[in-house]
């Protein structure tokens, strides 16, 4: 009875950890039946048609290109046990950026050999992924408008449009830029944004506030 209780324990503790990751992680079997999906996973089904269940299944869309997720996965689960193998997929989207697939095995150990061996797949979403402002004003004791440059140019954005988007002037964003170099040890734009995409980020906003 105590090792039941400590399974369910560590089973709700690893879900409500995944539950604060900002991509979405799936869990499926060899015949993509889908076991477990994250919170971010279960938003990225409700807005997104590159990914969609069919039953308990998580199936692709035919208009995503001829790589299948069912390969991914067949190729994850067919590697073997003692080396490490990473398989990802890029599910092309009409008129917008693509939605970025890594497959992983998740093998049981040979304790536990009788369970099914399953795949661990993570998709992100370029379009909605952004750094946690506030982990950023932590990280490098920005200011709420320094760090809504910061994660701005991490997403890729052009001085201009931050500007614009800020409703700034584009002198007051240099400003900011000219600090962000400062705080954060950088001397060039190219080296702070590379800087900005090293921050272990793979936790919703919501952790934060």
């Amino acid at each position: 009875m105590q090792l039941a209780l400590t399974s369910y324990a560590v089973a709700t503790y690893l879900d409500a950890a995944l539950n604060h990751m900002d991509i979405a992680v799936f869990l499926v079997d060899a015949e993509l039946r889908l076991l477990h999906a994250n919170a971010a996973a279960g938003e990225l089904l409700e807005r997104d048609t590159a990914l969609r269940l069919h039953g308990d299944k998580l199936l692709q869309d035919a208009a995503c290109g001829d790589k299948s997720l069912a390969q991914l996965v067949a190729a994850a689960l067919g590697s073997p046990h003692d080396t490490a193998h990473l398989y990802a997929l890029s599910l092309p989207r009409r008129n917008r950026q693509p939605l970025l697939l890594t497959v992983v095995p998740f093998l049981p150990p040979d304790e536990l050999a009788a369970l099914p061996a399953c795949a661990i797949v993570m998709a992100g979403d370029p379009e909605t992924h952004r750094l946690p402002r506030q982990l950023l004003m932590q990280l490098f004791d920005l200011t709420p408008a320094e760090a809504g440059v910061a994660q701005a140019l991490a997403h890729g954005e052009a001085l201009e449009d931050i500007a614009a988007a800020l409703d700034i002037s584009l002198h007051t964003v240099k400003t900011h830029l000219q600090k962000l170099f400062r705080k954060t040890g950088t001397r060039r734009q190219g080296e702070l944004v590379s800087m900005l995409h090293g921050v272990p980020a793979a936790v919703r906003a919501q952790s934060f506030e």
